[in-house]
């Protein structure tokens, strides 16, 4: 496989299934390529510095991530399904400026004042007691709060045009990550649990 070429689905399961270290692995076929949805690497980077002029963040720190990366849903929450007309763009911002930001709202605010639905009071809950440990912010559900969200959302608009044509009119599903190791290991455990999920499939 050469540089930043494109992966197919059926590639991508075998690649799973590989003896390969989780960490090595994650960026060969998650992190560091081109994502599925994408025809050509420069469609992909022209998207990406194009939206962290927008956002403020080096172009390098915006990396789309799930089913539109890989073909296939690493959460079994979606039950590994693959990339369809209903699949958001799932994307992954890492800049800790951002994520501090976004860290001291969620610290300050009075979620009593926010009307939130049951969905929402519980990804709430889950930021104050597991994400933000874990070094990761669901930007999207919370965009609209957030200091810079007015921003975010107007400079993903504006540059939904530079996306492929399969990928605009999709919802933006941001995640601010704290640093590069963050959203690694976060990506290691969602590719951790859909290697052992297909390899129960292929009784491996």
């Amino acid at each position: 496989m050469t540089d930043w070429t494109k992966i197919e689905i059926p590639q991508f399961m075998e690649l799973v299934l590989e003896d390969e270290d989780s960490r090595v692995l994650v960026g060969r076929i998650v992190l560091d390529r081109l994502p599925y949805a994408f025809d050509t690497k420069r469609q992909y980077f022209t998207w990406r510095d194009e939206l962290a002029t927008g956002i403020q963040v080096d172009a390098r720190d915006i990396i789309v991530v799930g089913s539109a990366a890989t073909g296939r849903s690493l959460s079994s929450r979606k039950r590994f399904g693959v990339f369809g007309s209903g699949s958001d763009v799932d994307i992954a911002v890492v800049s800790s400026r951002h994520f501090d930001t976004a860290w001291q709202w969620f610290r300050r605010v009075n979620v009593n004042l926010l009307n939130l639905d049951d969905e929402g009071l519980r990804l709430f809950g889950r930021h104050r007691k597991q994400y933000i440990f874990d070094g990761m912010i669901a930007a999207n559900y919370f965009l609209n709060y957030l200091p810079f969200g007015t921003q975010w959302i107007q400079e993903l608009q504006r540059c939904e045009k530079y996306l492929p044509s399969v990928l605009r009119g999709r919802k933006m599903s941001l995640r601010i990550y704290k640093d590069n190791e963050a959203l690694r290991e976060a990506q290691m455990a969602a590719l951790d649990s859909y290697r052992t999920y297909l390899a129960a499939k292929k009784g491996v």
